[in-house]
């Protein structure tokens, strides 16, 4: 088990929610942390709260999406603290429509946020960890990036494209001898932040709670593990069924739980 005392960790979308607490965690262990959030007031408000426990902290107002910007960031933080020990890709965005009402901006948008900004986040620091031949990736991904869900198109498609990104870089960096550099997967059910705000949760399983969230996602961290599920037996036991059931059957059973109504109140934060 690691201990993240001394570490540098930088955390996307840092502003409120999971970010922030695993911000806060990541200080009371003594890390040095690196914050970014497109949102300046949320930002600063992290700031402050981590300052009060650390001591270095540093914070970059930013729009993952964009590639330029994300190179400006890594350039700053390169110059302070000379590399990242872990990156912990958070930031995402979810819009909630039936695919018939997502426009193409909005399509481009949620790959552009919840891929492509882990992507270019990912690049700029893991050449640093294979030359010092060790380093943490965590990639925000969801339970809906293992299971299409009604209403979620375009969110689905992006974390689909996460957790295939991240599996196969983690495949790719063993293979290459690079065993000190660990990649997390981690696939939450919805996370009560306000992010999700209407959702209906299916049948038997509630809202997760952030502070649960945010402390696997961080015990992951200090103990190496590839993926983070939660809750786990309830999508391990929703990904078997759909490999071993007919489809229809399984949509069946989906709709009965309210997989096809469980986005129909959906506000968002």
């Amino acid at each position: 088990m690691q201990n993240l005392a001394g570490k540098t960790v930088l955390i996307t979308g840092a502003g409120c929610g999971i970010g922030r607490l695993m911000a806060l965690e990541a200080a009371v262990e003594g890390a040095r942390v690196i914050l970014v959030d497109i949102d300046p007031e949320n930002l600063d408000g992290t700031r402050a709260a981590v300052e009060r426990i650390a001591g270095e902290c540093a914070a970059y107002d930013c729009d993952i999406s964009a590639r330029e910007a994300v190179a400006k960031v890594a350039v700053a933080v390169l110059e302070k603290f000379g590399g990242v020990d872990v990156l912990i890709n958070n930031a995402g965005i979810v819009t909630g429509k039936p695919f018939v009402d997502l426009t193409v901006e909005d399509m481009r948008r949620s790959m552009d946020v919840n891929f492509w900004g882990h992507v270019y986040f990912t690049r700029q620091f893991l050449p640093g960890m294979v030359a010092r031949g060790r380093g943490n990736i965590v990639n925000l991904a969801s339970s809906s990036g293992m299971l299409g869900m009604v209403n979620l198109s375009d969110y689905c498609a992006s974390k689909f494209a996460d957790v295939g990104f991240s599996e196969a870089l983690r495949r790719e960096l063993k293979s290459q001898g690079h065993t000190g550099i660990v990649v997390t997967c981690v696939c939450p059910y919805v996370i009560d932040t306000g992010m999700f705000k209407g959702f209906k949760p299916l049948l038997f399983n509630p809202v997760l709670k952030p502070e649960k969230v945010a402390a696997a996602v961080m015990a992951a961290v200090r103990h190496n593990r590839p993926y983070v599920i939660m809750p786990f037996f309830m999508i391990q036991v929703m990904r078997l069924l759909k490999v071993l059931l007919p489809t229809g059957l399984f949509d069946w059973i989906l709709h009965i739980t309210g997989g096809s109504k469980a986005m129909t109140a959906f506000k968002g934060r």
